[in-house]
This record gives structure tokens, sequence and C-alpha cells, in this order.
């Protein structure tokens, strides 16, 4: 086992997870990925608010909707980040991965395009903007992922 897939949701289930692969893989050399999928259904966030584009510019509407794109990606960042320090502070490096889409074809896509040898994830879970892990997003992934998958409860 060289090559682990996290897949974290900022939720205290993703975490433990993330803590079950420390305790199974720490003393082995392991690359470790942390990811997070910014669901596809949150890309709404980057709309503008229903009735509001009659009253602003085409160039504030594109402004409102940069800066809700960006307040996306920096709660995928923190969510990467809070994984990835559970690692690095047992001197394991990290690499951090945000993506958007579905969340179970893209943990499934990314394992696959990086040659990962398991995928680890809760059960279920859902961080503070309900992101994925829901459960069937889990079953999804074990069913299709192309690698071992571990579940952790």
């Amino acid at each position: 086992m060289d090559n682990i897939l996290i897949a974290v949701d900022g939720s205290e289930r993703s975490l433990e997870a993330a803590k079950k692969v420390v305790d199974l893989f720490e003393s082995r050399n392991v690359d470790i990925t942390v990811i997070t999928i910014l669901h596809e259904a949150e890309s709404s966030v980057y709309d503008v608010p229903h009735g509001a584009s009659s009253t602003m510019s085409a160039e504030t509407m594109q402004e409102l909707r940069d800066q809700r794109k960006e307040e996306a990606k920096e709660t995928g960042r923190k969510i990467v980040n809070e994984a990835s320090s559970i690692f690095e502070s047992l001197g394991i490096d990290v690499n951090r991965v945000i993506r958007l889409g579905d969340p179970a074809d893209e943990i499934c896509d990314y394992a696959e395009e990086n040659n990962v040898d398991m995928i680890v994830l809760a059960d279920k879970g859902h961080g503070g903007v309900k992101r994925f892990l829901l459960g069937s997003i889990s079953d999804k992934v074990v069913r299709h992922a192309d690698t071992s998958v571990l579940v952790v409860k």
C-alpha cells in the first residue's frame, strides 16, 4: 500500500477516518492525499440572488459570483488543511486536492487517474456546507472504485 486517498468533508466523522489512516499506516512509507469535493449542486452558491439581477450591473453580478466562488474554495482549503494537519503534526507530507463535481465520481476518477492503492472515507458525514459523504456517496464509491476502499464507521 503506497498511495492512499482520504476523502474528507469537514465533518468529525471524516476526520476520524483520517485518524484511522494514521493508526493503520503511520509506521509505513505511504503517500497521503487528502481530497474534498465541492458538490455540483453547491455551484448555485455562485448564482446571483433571485431578483437582484434586475438591479445590478453585469460587472457587479460577476464580482458577486467571483466572491462566492472564492468563498467556496476557501471552505474547501480549510477542510483539507484541517485533515492534513493530522498527518503533518507527525511529520508526514500530504498532498491536498479540491475538486468540483459529483463527490463519488470525482473521488473515483482521482483515484484512477493517480493510481491510488486505497480510498479511505467515512461511512457518512457532512461539513458546515453539507458537502458529501452522506452514506450514499460512500456506498457509490465502494461500488464504483477500481481500487480498495476502507469505509470507517
